[in-house]
């Protein structure tokens, strides 16, 4: 009984003991399973060095961009391929790492104009569950970069979150304060960019949402003219819907911004403004086929062809879709403006020839406009509001002038149901 008990407790140090040697196996084979595993469209990672000891291991990793991003940085001077320097640390259900940027030569002279005397100004830290689950912490150090008769600066950027191993990503960030201006007058300020994402990247397409914040910007022009926004919100979201009766992939998108108040130069103020603007059933292999072309085309690897690019618009048209611009909405000091729009391109046989007449057959929709009468009287949009009267296309109450029609095909349609040539209506408004 003695025995086996202190027995047990000396096989327990025993395994205590020899745990951190076994995490550093178990770590390594972690990071060779992220290296393999983290690489996407936008970027690769290539394993350099590891050296595994018993309560910790050194990694070097280079990481090479590609694509979009790839096209960015070299358009902006900057090197597009990294190498990363990692502390790991072997825990009993994961590792720990932090991580820095290996400063070449090449990068030091970038960094140290924003960050002097800063070695490290941008570091990742990274929790690894056994789970291939990962928690990261990236932060990019406060700078202040001065060039010719232009400054910028920033506080410090804080991004962090946590991904599986399929790739699935939550994120959130936080930039408290963004400056620049130069000699001739330019300024821009914003205050307090928040955002979060939740999601994951599959062919090229970001499959969940993203929203990004801001309390307030401030942009002042050469002229001392100025614009402020308050309670800025940006929100996208694409959700991917598959139908298990027809095999079918559909993508839907989801847009919507918000200002709480827009400061005019002339001191009016607007508030309120709301813009949501969605595109349901959207095809997904041709959309997927757009955002491969497109990367291709931004970054320039590789000749893109436009007759590709044609046949996955002609097969996004064809496979049919819905528009809807409902609400866009503004309140100005004359009283509310509102906007309400809906457009379903029905589906037709694919044919890969696009046919203007053709799609024009296919497009039905309403449409629903309300401004205040104050807008327009000093507007050169009143003789147009008089002829659309006429038309029986707008009417109009003691506060507002109301616009209501009706798209069927190439027509467009009045409440009592008379038609007018779309194109002719459209180059009506236009003119």
């Amino acid at each position: 009984m003695f025995l086996g008990k202190y027995g047990a407790i000396a096989g327990g140090l025993a395994i205590v003991a020899c745990w951190p040697f076994a995490t550093g196996q178990i770590a390594q084979s972690m990071y060779e399973r992220e290296v393999d595993q983290r690489s996407t469209a936008e970027f690769t990672l290539e394993q350099q060095t590891y050296d595994r000891g018993y309560l910790s291991s050194q990694a070097v990793t280079h990481l090479s961009f590609q694509g979009e991003t790839k096209a960015m940085l070299a358009q902006s001077g900057l090197p597009v391929s990294y190498e990363i320097a990692s502390e790991i640390s072997h825990g009993v259900f994961g590792v720990s790492s932090s991580n820095t940027l290996v400063m070449t030569p090449e990068l030091q002279a970038i960094t140290q104009k924003a960050w002097p005397g800063n070695p490290t100004p941008v570091r990742l830290e990274l929790d690894t569950l056994m789970t291939g689950a990962s928690d990261y912490h990236l932060t990019v150090a406060p700078f202040s970069l001065s060039e010719a008769s232009s400054n910028l600066t920033a506080s410090e950027l804080s991004l962090q979150g946590e991904i599986d191993r399929k790739g699935h990503v939550n994120a959130t960030f936080s930039l408290p304060a963004l400056a620049f201006n130069d000699d001739s007058g330019q300024q821009l300020k914003v205050d307090s960019v928040s955002g979060s994402g939740s999601g994951y990247l599959q062919d090229g397409l970001w499959i969940g949402e993203q929203s990004l914040s801001l309390e307030q910007a401030h942009f002042s022009d050469v002229s001392g003219q100025s614009l402020k926004l308050g309670d800025v919100k940006l929100e996208i979201g694409n959700k991917l819907i598959t139908s298990e009766s027809t095999s079918t992939r559909e993508l839907n998108n989801t847009n919507q911004l918000t200002v709480g108040t827009i400061a005019l130069p002339n001191n009016t103020q607007w508030r309120n403004l709301v813009v949501a603007l969605d595109a349901n059933h959207l095809d997904y292999s041709a959309m997927s086929q757009i955002a491969l072309l497109s990367s291709q085309w931004q970054e320039g690897s590789a000749p893109v062809s436009m007759e590709a690019f044609d046949q996955a618009l002609v097969q996004l048209l064809q496979s049919g879709l819905s528009i809807d611009l409902s609400p866009a909405s503004l309140t100005v000091p004359e009283g509310d403006i509102s906007v309400d729009m809906h457009v379903d391109v029905k589906g037709s046989e694919p044919t890969g020839v696009f046919n203007l007449q053709q799609l024009v057959n296919q497009v039905s929709g309403d449409l629903d406009v309300s401004v205040p009468n104050g807008v327009l009287t000093q507007s050169p949009w009143q003789a147009k509001v008089q002829d659309l009267t006429k038309a029986g296309f707008v009417t109009q109450t003691d506060k507002n002038t109301v616009l209501s029609a009706k798209i069927e095909g190439n027509q467009i349609i009045t409440s009592d149901g008379s038609a007018v040539p779309l194109v002719q209506f459209v180059m009506f408004m236009l003119m």
